[in-house]
């Protein structure tokens, strides 16, 4: 069961490097996978439904690599952490933000942030966690996606420190990380 989800997933990331998330179909994952069609529907429901379920996979790796380096006073190597990350997964990032699963990401991002924001993260009191929540979320793709269309791409430290002054210090500078 589980070797054939993870076959699910690796076959729909392929494809999403070479096409667009409206010209993916379930059969072109299933063949992809070399599994049958009617298995695809044992695991999951819908295209959208495996979509949610990459999404998330990544969506939580990319905060396992940010949320370690994130100190309040210093953010700077959370921005750094997670740009390393995406260009580490340039091909992956580039098609799911400009493929059509930009707003799985921003949905799946935000999820994981409001759970974060209520248990590991501590805002300000004028900030309300909400909102720090949209705002962090909404920045940080919006600069994840400006700077994967960049040709040449700006270097690494030059985005991570653009996302950080815009993003990270106006809103969790002054947080609490509690373990």
């Amino acid at each position: 069961m589980v070797r054939t989800q993870q076959a699910l997933r690796t076959a729909f990331l392929t494809l999403i490097e070479r096409k667009s998330l409206d010209d993916i179909s379930i059969r072109d994952i299933v063949a992809e996978a070399g599994i049958g069609y009617p298995t695809y529907f044992r695991h999951y429901s819908s295209k959208s439904e495996l979509l949610e379920a990459v999404v998330a996979d990544e969506i939580h790796e990319l905060i396992g690599f940010t949320l370690p380096a994130l100190k309040p006073g210093d953010t700077f190597p959370s921005s750094l952490a997670l740009f390393h990350h995406v260009d580490e997964h340039r091909a992956l990032w580039s098609a799911l933000l400009t493929g059509g699963a930009a707003g799985t990401i921003r949905e799946e991002f935000a999820k994981a942030a409001r759970e974060l924001s209520g248990k590991k993260i501590g805002l300000e009191n004028w900030l309300p966690a909400e909102l720090g929540v949209l705002y962090g979320v909404s920045g940080t793709v919006e600069i994840i996606t400006w700077w994967l269309r960049q040709d040449p791409p700006f270097p690494i430290e030059q985005i991570a420190r653009i996302h950080d002054r815009l993003v990270l210090t106006p809103t969790v500078a002054n947080a609490t990380i509690n373990d």
